[in-house]
């Protein structure tokens, strides 16, 4: 039987992810609230759905669709996201076929012309983990076309020092790194709203919401201006940001940082990569001992301090 998804659901829901996903990506009850109904503007509780068989639940699928008006700038309105689509292991060929047929369906009557699994708003994943090759068959087998190499990556900080690089290049600078004072707000904003006006816009107003302090984003500071920023996460963040969702894999003294970036007047003189050794730094400092960079490609940047390859994901999409 198919039917709408209700909070009672939940702990047969996390018992099924768990043991699909559950060794890398172990699934806690504050993170499935903080990225469904945490996020009203995007999740649709109405839509989302279980199918159940003697009433055991044996697969779901939730769904986000943008609002109007849309959250960022350049947010699609034509396209809308499976956020995640779980079936019991084995059970891709029926189940899966099922609940893929109906979100098509639901999403297609609503009027959208795109749907992509993962990379939603208050995402779980940025596409189809690669350990998942029956979930990438079933969508495949249904129309939706994978994209490129996603990835999460990691580091012990046991060894983590500071490399004399990013020292120098900030000292040449004349600029500072530190975490944002509330009285610096509006200039980050600011400076999102000029240089990163889209996703990273939204999700750091969104964050500022429920934090007590600004001090968990990282800013570049100089001239009176903000000219970069990196979100940092650890066990004292209100927000679960996406470096630290799956922090039961991570161990006790767990970290993240991401999204980063820093004003494009300022790239080739090393400030961006100062600015990522510093937010390591910065999080050593507050005894994270493992830390996670998530849903990047640029390997070879963040290799250049020890990060190391953790977990990957393919993006699929198709037309509706």
């Amino acid at each position: 039987m198919l039917r709408v998804l209700e909070p009672s659901d939940l702990p047969a829901l996390l018992e099924l992810w768990n043991r699909r996903w559950g060794r890398q990506f172990p699934l806690d009850a504050a993170l499935w609230h903080q990225q469904t109904a945490g996020d009203p503007r995007h999740f649709r509780a109405d839509l989302a759905r279980v199918l159940e068989e003697g009433g055991r639940v044996v697969g779901a699928v939730s769904l986000k669709t943008p609002p109007s008006p849309p959250s960022w700038a350049n947010q699609n309105p034509h396209n809308a996201w499976i956020s995640f689509l779980l079936v019991e292991p084995g059970r891709e060929g029926d189940v899966g076929r099922a609940l893929l047929e109906y979100a098509q369906g639901a999403l297609r009557a609503l009027g959208f012309a795109r749907v992509q699994y993962g990379g939603d708003p208050s995402h779980f994943f940025p596409g189809v983990p690669l350990e998942d090759v029956a979930l990438a068959e079933l969508l495949q087998a249904s129309g939706f076309e994978a994209g490129g190499l996603e990835q999460d990556f990691i580091r012990d900080l046991a060894d983590y020092a500071l490399p004399a690089a990013a020292r120098e290049a900030l000292e040449a600078s004349g600029f500072r790194i530190g975490p944002c004072r509330p009285e610096q707000v509006p200039a980050l904003l600011g400076f999102l709203e000029s240089t990163f006006p889209g996703r990273w816009l939204y999700e750091t107003v969104e964050r500022l919401k429920v934090e007590p302090s600004p001090a968990d984003v990282l800013v570049l500071e100089g001239e009176g201006q903000v000219w970069g920023f990196a979100h940092l996460y650890h066990r004292g963040s209100r927000r679960i940001g996406p470096g630290i969702y799956w922090r039961e894999a991570l161990g006790g003294a767990y970290g993240g940082l991401g999204p980063i970036g820093v004003s494009g007047a300022l790239r080739g003189r090393g400030l961006g990569f100062a600015l990522l050794c510093y937010g390591v730094e910065h999080l050593k400092g507050l005894g994270v001992e493992r830390m996670v960079i998530d849903w990047t490609t640029l390997e070879g940047f963040y290799g250049k301090i020890g990060f190391v390859p953790w977990r990957g994901y393919r993006p699929h999409r198709r037309g509706l």
